[in-house]
């Protein structure tokens, strides 16, 4: 775990250099510049960064290099060059206290998610096993309407859409994790 050791010394440099609040845009800024296993967060960070997001959302924040050190020896892929296991993130909610529930269907998902606050939700970019798999974090606004965030590599906006079915009901679903309105 040298590897481990000397990214999180790495990180731990561009930690102050983060903007305030939710992280997106994981290949711009000082995003680009974090490493997670031989690379950068640009290739391989959306998991971290979706973990990020949600303990920021439930109001337990903790430190995008804590996160990084602590999810990579369990949940890396093959040093990073395929992220990080997208089911690993239910065992990090759990061991520290996030009440997330996990679902693993996109039916599940599309049923329980409007009665969510916020979550991550894993899925295929395009074909299934022929694209790559990446994670955002939703915030389920008061009007409806979802928060997608980090939801691409090299823009650090905040996409809007009016249901879940339309931020995600195109996608191959891989799974979710939800926290409940009202913890």
């Amino acid at each position: 775990m040298i590897l481990n050791r000397l990214n999180y010394r790495h990180n731990r440099l561009y930690e102050k250099a983060l903007p305030p609040g939710l992280l997106g845009g994981q290949g711009t800024g000082a995003l680009k510049r974090y490493r997670y296993g031989l690379f950068s967060f640009g290739w391989c960070g959306c998991e971290i960064i979706a973990a990020y997001n949600l303990l920021q959302l439930y109001g337990a924040p903790q430190k995008l290099c804590d996160i990084s050190r602590e999810i990579y020896p369990y949940g890396h892929l093959l040093c990073g060059f395929f992220g990080t296991n997208v089911y690993t993130l239910r065992h990090y909610f759990r061991r520290h206290g996030i009440p997330a529930k996990t679902v693993y269907t996109k039916a599940d998902f599309l049923r329980l998610a409007p009665r969510s606050a916020c979550g991550t939700i894993s899925f295929w970019t395009g074909r299934v096993m022929a694209s790559s798999i990446h994670t955002v974090t939703y915030r389920r606004e008061s009007d409806g309407s979802v928060s997608v965030f980090n939801r691409y590599n090299n823009t650090e906006k905040v996409y809007s859409f009016q249901s879940f079915e339309e931020a995600f009901g195109q996608y191959a679903f891989l799974v979710a994790n939800m926290i409940k309105a009202g913890k």
